[in-house]
């Protein structure tokens, strides 16, 4: 991991592992796909990603209304 990069939690590792995996994602399927599993509501799904976004660690493009999140890390870093 780069050394300018904050420490990701397990909780943060989650939305990275299945970007990496499914890479790009809307929200509402990363919401769909890790919500229910970890007990965890859509917005703290949301919370999560913009966490992430904010420290670098993922990336968005839009596309129409949707924003589709992706790694700015490869999975080895």
């Amino acid at each position: 991991m780069p050394p300018s990069l904050p420490p990701i939690p397990d909780s943060e590792w989650k939305v990275m592992q299945l970007l990496w995996d499914h890479a790009p994602l809307t929200a509402a399927q990363i919401a769909d796909r890790l919500a229910a599993p970890n007990g965890w509501s859509p917005k703290t799904v949301m919370t999560l990603i913009h966490r992430l976004v904010k420290k670098g660690a993922v990336a968005y493009d839009k596309q129409g209304r949707a924003h589709l999140y992706r790694p700015k890390l490869r999975q080895s870093q």
